[in-house]
């Protein structure tokens, strides 16, 4: 009984505070300490916990200006410069790129000089929590905005008609990535939620090293996809991951002990030396629920708006669908090519602002169009513009002419596509794979 007892006791491991930090381990957490409190600065590209500031953008100009400064002085690359300015959704700039060089070296030196003058101190316990509290409300900030983005399918769509009129061999890889995506809400929202669910472990104490675990698994994953689906938010999205890491650093020798030699680890709580005092606690919950109340009221309250935006409240134009030519004729004669082109194919309208053809030859011209209801009259904006009446005799079947061009058009039924109509199986004798 005694043998039994014995092998069944469980150690009881007193919490202890963190051991002397090393020399290696102080000269790193200046640098981690500049760096990150450098990256998460309000820039052009970045979430940002000061981005609401009203200071935000005189630093995010700032920070431009030196960045254009040094591509045109130091590098030479004044061509590019015009390039920057424009939010085109590029985070892998040649400019982003120095910029993320000009806060790796800024945060060396500012690591040199810090350990210069500050070379007796033994440890930096309390900076640390400061640090990580920047870092966990920072990274569950960007997560918040990327996750919402698709637990309100926003980021990815499903596919239009003129994404699903295109070859699969003029798709770039991002753009085959997004479309695969887009087909299933149920895996958008899905990867959504899990960003969500990390960043909202990382706003607690008792579950930063959870949410810090779950983050790190879930940006590896976009880090992946990025890479090597061509997406250039590769250096934002890594700078993220190793966010992720390093407030997972401070357990992982516990999560060592844990999960690899089955020992029981020590308790740490890094924070405990911050916040000791009963009325600091109450203003920290206090400050704590504003805070994240104010980042999830703006978060669902956008991603509402945005999916009636571009799910509910979708004009459609007159025209909308995809329409076959069937006859292509000027003056009543059948045309093979029109001002040197080949002749029109297909024409698909999806959106009342812009039409897309797909010519004889499988190659496309986008034009952008506007309407006339009561006339029923389209505009196809060009040199010269294409101005024609349209007639719907039933829902299969529409005509355009104009002066002298004229269009039978015949509706393609979209929702017959495999790709459209396939859906979900819940038992498949066979693969279906084609």
């Amino acid at each position: 009984m005694a043998t039994v007892l014995e092998s069944a006791r469980i150690e009881i491991v007193p919490a202890v505070g963190t051991p002397p930090w090393t020399r290696p381990q102080r000269v790193l957490f200046r640098f981690a300490c500049a760096y990150s409190l450098l990256y998460f600065l309000p820039f052009q590209g970045h979430v940002s916990l000061l981005g609401g500031l009203p200071g935000a953008a005189w630093l995010n100009r700032m920070s431009r200006a030196a960045v254009e400064w040094i591509a045109a002085h130091i590098f030479h690359l004044g061509e590019v410069i015009a390039v920057y300015p424009k939010v085109n959704g590029s985070g892998d700039t040649t400019l982003d790129y120095i910029h993320n060089l000009l806060i790796f070296v800024a945060a060396i030196l500012a690591a040199l000089v810090w350990s210069i003058l500050d070379r007796n101190r033994g440890e930096y316990r309390r900076l640390h929590a400061w640090l990580r509290i920047w870092l966990r409300f920072s990274l569950a900030l960007t997560l918040y905005g990327y996750g919402f983005a698709k637990v309100f399918p926003l980021q990815f769509v499903p596919p239009g008609l003129n994404r699903l009129m295109e070859p699969l061999h003029d798709f770039s890889p991002m753009g085959l990535l997004w479309t695969f995506m887009g087909y299933s809400a149920a895996y958008t929202i899905f990867s959504g939620a899990a960003e969500v669910l990390s960043g909202t472990l990382l706003l607690f104490r008792r579950t930063t090293t959870l949410g810090a675990l779950a983050s790190a698994a879930v940006l590896l994953n976009i880090v992946m996809l990025n890479s090597c689906y061509d997406v250039p938010v590769k250096l934002y999205s890594s700078n993220l991951l190793f966010a992720a890491l390093f407030l997972a650093g401070a357990d992982l020798p516990r999560l060592w002990r844990v999960f690899v030699l089955n020992k029981p680890a020590r308790p740490l709580n890094l924070d405990a030396v911050l916040f000791r005092s009963r009325a600091a606690r109450i203003a920290t919950i206090a400050v704590k629920t504003l805070v994240i109340g104010y980042f999830l009221f703006g978060q669902i309250r956008g991603g509402i708006a945005g999916y009636r935006r571009f799910y509910v409240n979708v004009p459609r134009p007159p025209l909308y669908g995809i329409w076959e030519v069937e006859s292509f004729t000027w003056n009543g004669s059948e045309l093979s090519s029109m001002g040197g082109e080949a002749r029109w194919k297909l024409l698909v309208i999806e959106r009342p602002q812009n039409a897309m053809v797909k010519m004889t030859d499988d190659s496309s011209r986008a034009f952008p169009t506007t309407y006339d209801s009561e006339m029923h009259r389209v505009t196809f904006t060009s040199k010269p513009d294409l101005v024609f009446t349209w007639t719907l005799p039933d829902d299969s079947n529409a005509t355009l002419n104009s002066d002298a061009l004229s269009l039978k058009l015949r509706k393609i039924d979209a929702s017959q596509f495999l790709l459209t109509h396939r859906g979900f199986h819940w038992i498949n004798e066979r693969p279906f794979n084609r």
